[in-house]
């Protein structure tokens, strides 16, 4: 008998490649630095970074990972495209970094000496981080002479690329005192040649051309979403497609009398008659125990509520009044289920966080199993 999970996480990389089609749009011949960090948001990044790069619609001229060891994962699936460390590399794990073609981003002097003594007599790339408002990771304004500076004492190193990060890209005063900083120093550095620049994240790809110099970063468009509310995600000047689908199976029904408290906390007690349906996700499998008695879920293209306390791997739903309802039907924790939609971005705007965090919850959660949909898609 196939083995049949309660919980399956479905990848459409249809949606995937609509995405990277409406970035392209938006950036013309700009290179796309595709960021594929913390496992591609949840949806698996040596599959997502395959994707992007044998059938993707749009050319990726870089991967953008957090560490070393999401580096690695990526080299040992065979993926040999140019790999920027987005934190950095540490001194220790330098010669790692020269061995396997990594790109650190580089923002103190301890990274330049140890990549430089390990790169030896052959050199390495890097780009240089300037901190024009993050308060991050970065070299501050004030140094970024005397950092370069010190790049030009190690002739192993090659200076690739710089870039910033924006802080808050929907503050349209703040970013332009950022690009106008970044601008700023660069334009004061003693350079033969300006590298290639890039300060621009998925939100101001997608509503600020401002930002997007040579390079940009989409992290969170590529994945169907902008970073604001699901409204503003309406008003956007491209159609994204959330790539994401989460569903989990009914478990239990049961039908209870007025008065029944439900969970851990007895949280919440019925006030009629009502049929629950124990569904079989919870916050072992990235469901966000903020959402009790807050979430909703999709049943029969209806939106059920989340009642009681969020369990390790069970949630309750009152399905009430939806008919045809039975145990082993699915439920769509996010998704397009029929005609009614549930996003990553509604059940954020519900326990009060983004929807970076729900997706990375719920694609990295439990081990829950993923499905790629659409994975012979020729690009067009």
């Amino acid at each position: 008998m196939k083995f049949q999970p309660d919980c399956i996480v479905e990848i459409d990389l249809a949606a995937l490649d609509h995405n990277l089609k409406q970035v392209q749009a938006r950036v013309g011949d700009r290179k796309i630095l595709a960021v594929v960090k913390a496992d591609a948001y949840g949806h698996g990044a040596v599959a997502v970074s395959k994707f992007l790069l044998r059938r993707g619609s749009a050319p990726i001229a870089m991967l953008c990972v957090a560490d070393v060891d999401e580096a690695l994962a990526l080299r040992a699936a065979g993926i040999r495209k140019p790999i920027l460390l987005l934190t950095g590399c540490p001194p220790e794990r330098a010669d790692e970094a020269v061995h396997h073609r990594l790109t650190p981003v580089v923002f103190d002097r301890a990274s330049l000496s140890a990549l430089s003594r390990a790169a030896g007599q052959k050199r390495i790339g890097v780009h240089v981080k300037i901190d024009t408002g993050m308060g991050r990771l970065g070299v501050p304004l004030s140094e970024v002479a005397d950092f370069f500076d010190a790049t030009r004492e190690h002739r192993a190193i090659r200076v690739e690329g710089i870039l910033s990060h924006l802080a808050d890209a929907d503050d349209r005063q703040f970013t332009r005192r950022q690009i106008a900083d970044f601008k700023r120093v660069i334009g004061t550095l003693n350079l033969q040649t300006i590298p290639p620049c890039h300060i621009a994240n998925s939100a101001a790809i997608l509503t600020n051309e401002a930002a997007q110099f040579d390079r940009v970063r989409p992290g969170l468009a590529l994945y169907g979403y902008s970073s604001g509310s699901p409204s503003t995600r309406r008003k956007l000047p491209v159609s994204l497609r959330p790539v994401m689908r989460v569903r989990a199976r009914i478990l239990m029904l049961k039908r209870v009398p007025p008065n029944t408290s439900i969970s851990y906390g007895r949280t919440f007690v019925t006030r009629r008659e009502s049929q629950i349906a124990v569904v079989a996700i919870g916050y072992a499998d990235g469901y966000p125990r903020a959402l009790s008695n807050q979430g909703e879920m999709c049943v029969r293209e209806r939106r059920a509520p989340v009642v009681g306390r969020v369990c390790m791997d069970m949630t309750m739903i009152d399905v009430t009044g939806i008919p045809g309802v039975n145990v082993g039907d699915w439920v769509t924790v996010i998704g397009q289920d029929g005609r009614q939609p549930l996003w990553a971005d509604d059940l954020a705007r519900r326990c009060d966080t983004l929807a970076y965090e729900i997706l990375c919850r719920l694609g990295r959660g439990g081990g829950n199993p993923r499905v790629y949909l659409n994975a012979d898609l020729e690009s067009s």
